[in-house]
């Protein structure tokens, strides 16, 4: 599954980032990596970005880098899915 997947309020783990270095080395800078817990707080309409929150910050993230985050849902948050 895919960040962009995500529903708001979910919250799921990072598996894999299929960027390249430049776009990796900016999501690493931010705190996003294999293993990173995040919650997805809001998708902006018309194409806009998203909200994440990650540890302590809350990060805007376009929808093309977020299509690059592989993510798993946590256990309570895959039961809701439709």
């Amino acid at each position: 599954m895919l960040l962009v997947d995500l529903k708001e309020g979910q919250e799921a783990e990072v598996t894999e980032l299929a960027a390249g270095w430049e776009a990796r080395k900016r999501l690493m800078d931010l705190g996003i990596h294999a293993g990173t817990r995040l919650t997805l707080l809001a998708v902006h309409p018309m194409g806009g970005p998203l909200l994440v929150k990650v540890g302590g910050s809350h990060v805007a993230l376009g929808r093309g880098i977020a299509r690059k985050l592989s993510v798993e849902l946590d256990a309570k948050d895959a039961r809701h899915v439709e």
